[in-house]
Protein backbone atom coordinates (compact mmCIF):
# COMPACT_ATOMS: atom_id res chain seq x y z
CA UNK A 1 0.00 0.00 0.00
CA UNK A 2 1.37 3.39 -0.95
CA UNK A 3 2.04 5.85 1.85
CA UNK A 4 0.94 9.43 1.56
CA UNK A 5 3.74 11.83 0.70
CA UNK A 6 4.96 13.46 3.93
CA UNK A 7 2.74 11.08 5.91
CA UNK A 8 4.85 11.61 9.03
CA UNK A 9 3.85 15.24 9.37
CA UNK A 10 1.73 16.14 12.37
CA UNK A 11 -1.03 17.45 10.12
CA UNK A 12 -3.23 15.08 8.14
CA UNK A 13 -3.62 15.78 4.44
CA UNK A 14 -7.17 14.43 4.31
CA UNK A 15 -10.17 15.13 6.50
CA UNK A 16 -13.04 12.80 7.41
CA UNK A 17 -15.13 14.31 4.61
CA UNK A 18 -12.52 13.20 2.05
CA UNK A 19 -12.66 9.59 3.23
CA UNK A 20 -16.46 9.68 3.23
CA UNK A 21 -16.64 11.12 -0.29
CA UNK A 22 -14.23 8.51 -1.63
CA UNK A 23 -16.14 5.72 0.13
CA UNK A 24 -19.36 6.97 -1.48
CA UNK A 25 -17.75 6.81 -4.92
CA UNK A 26 -16.54 3.28 -4.22
CA UNK A 27 -20.04 2.22 -3.12
CA UNK A 28 -21.58 3.69 -6.26
CA UNK A 29 -19.15 1.87 -8.52
CA UNK A 30 -19.40 -1.44 -6.69
CA UNK A 31 -23.12 -1.55 -7.45
CA UNK A 32 -22.35 -1.84 -11.15
CA UNK A 33 -20.39 -4.48 -13.01
CA UNK A 34 -20.35 -2.03 -15.87
CA UNK A 35 -20.82 1.73 -15.66
CA UNK A 36 -22.04 3.53 -18.78
CA UNK A 37 -20.38 0.86 -20.92
CA UNK A 38 -17.01 0.98 -19.14
CA UNK A 39 -15.34 -1.49 -16.82
CA UNK A 40 -15.55 -1.14 -13.06
CA UNK A 41 -12.04 0.28 -12.50
CA UNK A 42 -12.60 2.87 -15.19
CA UNK A 43 -15.88 3.67 -13.44
CA UNK A 44 -14.02 4.31 -10.17
CA UNK A 45 -11.54 6.60 -11.91
CA UNK A 46 -14.35 8.49 -13.70
CA UNK A 47 -16.41 8.98 -10.52
CA UNK A 48 -13.36 10.06 -8.52
CA UNK A 49 -12.42 12.51 -11.27
CA UNK A 50 -15.98 13.89 -11.14
CA UNK A 51 -15.76 14.24 -7.35
CA UNK A 52 -12.37 15.98 -7.45
CA UNK A 53 -13.42 18.29 -10.32
CA UNK A 54 -16.54 19.36 -8.41
CA UNK A 55 -14.37 20.13 -5.38
CA UNK A 56 -11.56 21.96 -7.17
CA UNK A 57 -11.93 24.17 -10.24
CA UNK A 58 -8.20 23.77 -10.95
CA UNK A 59 -8.39 19.94 -10.96
CA UNK A 60 -6.84 18.47 -14.10
CA UNK A 61 -9.08 15.53 -15.01
CA UNK A 62 -6.94 14.14 -17.85
CA UNK A 63 -3.80 14.33 -15.74
CA UNK A 64 -5.53 12.41 -12.95
CA UNK A 65 -6.85 9.77 -15.35
CA UNK A 66 -3.37 9.33 -16.82
CA UNK A 67 -1.90 9.03 -13.33
CA UNK A 68 -4.30 6.15 -12.58
CA UNK A 69 -2.69 3.94 -15.23
CA UNK A 70 -0.46 1.28 -13.59
CA UNK A 71 3.16 2.39 -13.62
CA UNK A 72 2.36 6.08 -14.12
CA UNK A 73 4.22 8.71 -12.09
CA UNK A 74 1.70 9.88 -9.48
CA UNK A 75 3.85 12.32 -7.55
CA UNK A 76 2.70 15.91 -7.57
CA UNK A 77 5.08 18.55 -8.79
CA UNK A 78 6.90 20.50 -6.09
CA UNK A 79 5.72 24.11 -5.86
Amino acid sequence: MAKAFNSLSSRNKFAKRHYEAIASVMQECRMHIRCDGIEQMECVVKYLADLFASDNGQFQRERFISACVPGANVRARAH
